[in-house]
């Protein structure tokens, strides 16, 4: 599959029970903007951004019968920082929407359902990078450095354990090549590799021609 253009993700749609409900939550919680709006055959589609340059970054379609099973895991929306994650997590509580906070080692996340129980992800890279999957309470009433060092404290002995830029062997690697201790060969560390990017799994890949 190398030869494939590469791609970002854009959009997700949604078939919706009430489509009124669902805007008010996601434009009035979320801060999106109905950036469209129009028929289409038998229906409708609402177009919702928070990107001024994206025309929609999800679309609202009616029709979704209800209490059906809902095939959406999650949809998740990265953050900068802990400040800002605090932000939304301060937010949603004061919007009196439920919240689940997890700290998964390499990521400190807020989950929360949408009117319809799709799940939302809030959530910011940390520095560090833990074998997944994890899944421990995120505490907001500590301060961002309690948080920090909960984390470490927390998942400090996991072998696989380390800081995404905390030195290490960065020699191209072969995937897989797993020796003793978490280590690909002689002196360099799988997990920090995987830490920066999972690049060995994508450097034998091609750039698209322009």
């Amino acid at each position: 599959m190398a030869d494939l253009p590469r791609w970002t993700m854009s959009h997700v749609g949604l078939h919706v029970v009430d489509i009124e409900r669902m805007a008010a939550f996601y434009t009035g919680v979320m801060g999106f903007q109905v950036t469209d709006r129009g028929p289409f055959r038998d229906s409708e589609l609402l177009f919702l951004s928070r990107n001024p340059t994206d025309h929609h970054q999800i679309v609202l379609v009616p029709g979704r019968p209800e209490g059906a099973f809902n095939v959406v895991n999650q949809i998740s929306l990265k953050v900068e920082s802990l400040p800002d994650l605090r932000r939304y997590r301060d937010h949603l509580v004061a919007s009196g929407v439920d919240i689940d906070p997890v700290d998964h080692g390499n990521a400190w996340s807020v989950y929360f359902p949408d009117p319809e129980g799709n799940r939302l992800e809030v959530f910011m890279d940390t520095p560090y990078y833990v074998v997944q999957p994890q899944r421990e309470v995120l505490d907001f009433a500590l301060d961002d450095s309690g948080i920090d060092r909960a984390t470490r404290e927390r998942f400090g002995d996991d072998p696989s354990f380390c800081d995404v830029d905390g030195g290490g062997d960065d020699a191209a690697v072969e995937p897989g090549a797993v020796g003793p201790a978490g280590e690909f060969g002689p002196g360099g560390n799988a997990h920090r590799q995987r830490a920066r990017g999972f690049v060995h799994l994508f450097e034998d890949r091609a750039e698209p021609a322009m």
